[in-house]
């Protein structure tokens, strides 16, 4: 498989790679904004990710209309992450019945939720490394709450 091609504006990497961000900039400046109202079929905790996540992203100017349902996919698998987690803190990580002892299933839920979330995420910025990529192509700047791109994706804390 192909190595995902490197966004980035810093002089310090290869003109191509320059070139390349620079068109892509170009080629979304027209494109449709994700929403920012949350689809009605998710879950309210998914709704409350989307509805806080989606400003950022939209202010990114890379995330487009098109990838709603990448967005989607890692809203839904976080509210599937929480409630599944939820299920283990009441039931815990195993449980005894008549004297058997059982792995609870949310378990499994947590893991392919947070490998699905961790793909996901990385795909749309929100990784540590895509983080950093997206954060130096925006050229912080300060939104209306007074947050920059930094703070906003938690790297201050």
């Amino acid at each position: 498989m192909p190595r995902k091609r490197k966004i980035t504006t810093d002089e310090g990497d290869r003109k191509d790679q320059r070139d390349a961000t620079e068109a892509l900039k170009e080629s979304l400046q027209d494109a449709n904004q994700l929403p920012e109202t949350a689809p009605r079929h998710l879950t309210s905790e998914a709704k409350k990710l989307w509805e806080k996540l989606v400003p950022v992203l939209n202010d990114t100017g890379y995330i487009i209309d098109v990838d709603s349902s990448t967005v989607e996919t890692l809203v839904i698998n976080y509210a599937m992450l929480r409630e599944a987690y939820e299920s283990i803190k009441k039931n815990k990580v195993v449980y005894e019945i008549d004297g058997k002892i059982y792995k609870n299933p949310a378990v499994a839920i947590v893991d392919s939720t947070t490998k699905i979330i961790k793909s996901v995420g990385s795909d749309l910025g929100l990784s540590p490394q895509s983080r950093a990529t997206l954060i130096d192509m925006a050229k912080v700047e300060e939104d209306d709450e007074g947050q920059d791109y930094a703070e906003r994706f938690g790297a201050d804390r």
